[in-house]
């Protein structure tokens, strides 16, 4: 992936066009007089390539975009664009089962699919919160009754760092499983709580969440969930770039098991 970051913030003069591309998927902002054009040219298909950002006069397919306009008295001139994670929790799940022996641990890392934002400076109104793919949403949980909607275009949890491939539009989260049962833990299915976690940029831009520490106890049918307060240590001169879609000022959170794991 391209070490050059594609969020930050963009000066605009009036009619200036600039569009995100990647691959066939552009996301297109203009400024005008009196209000700002956008539009979301989607497609079905992921695309690994870098993401593009230029001054394109015409950009392919503007008919088949999405329009999109947001009235001002008068536009100002600066732009914040920056990433976001997912508005929903995003289900990940091993290659094949994983089955966690009693009394061990192991750390896993997922890669989950971020959001574009751009808000207008400096009050901070927000114009645009878009997924560059929006995967399929899904039901997780252990009835029909018990559970929650999340996103189910699943993505891989890998126990190797190398074997997650780095993407411009993705993030990668550690998780951490500590099972002090006295039964295996068998993962087919994780559900990552994405909205509760910060979002940071490495080194060389690529995007990483808050990692993440799963407890089991002995005794208890219940899992602790605990967020860590910093960037993970594989993230290298880690800087935060966005904070949580949800707030919360507990660090330690009290799960079922079925709630995270299936």
């Amino acid at each position: 992936m391209a070490d050059k970051a594609w969020w930050g913030e963009f000066n605009f003069s009036l009619q200036q066009q600039r569009c995100w591309r990647l691959g066939e998927r552009s996301i297109i902002l203009k400024r005008l007089e009196n209000e700002w054009n956008s539009w979301n040219l989607e497609t079905l298909t992921e695309n690994d390539q870098a993401i593009e950002i230029g001054d394109f006069d015409e950009c392919s397919a503007l008919d088949e975009a999405k329009l999109g306009r947001y009235l001002q008295q008068g536009t100002s001139d600066t732009l914040l664009v920056l990433p976001l994670l997912a508005d929903l929790s995003v289900v990940a799940r091993p290659d094949t089962p994983l089955t966690l022996l009693a009394g061990e641990k192991s750390r896993l890392y997922v890669s989950t699919p971020v959001w574009f934002s751009a808000a207008l400076l400096p009050k901070g109104e927000r114009l645009l919160d878009l997924p560059f793919w929006r995967p399929s949403d899904s039901w997780f949980g252990p009835s029909t009754r018990e559970g929650q909607i999340c996103y189910a275009k699943y993505t891989a949890a890998r126990i190797q760092l190398d074997n997650i491939e780095k993407r411009p539009h993705r993030a990668i989260t550690p998780i951490s499983v500590i099972n002090n049962h006295d039964k295996p833990l068998t993962i087919e299915r994780i559900n990552v709580p994405v909205t509760l976690l910060n979002l940071y940029a490495d080194e060389e831009n690529q995007l990483w969440t808050t990692s993440i520490s799963v407890h089991r106890d002995r005794h208890s049918d219940n899992v602790e969930l605990h967020l860590d307060k910093d960037a993970p240590i594989e993230a290298e001169q880690a800087t935060l770039i966005n904070g949580p879609r949800i707030e919360t000022e507990q660090s330690i959170l009290i799960r079922s098991i079925s709630s995270l794991f299936a």
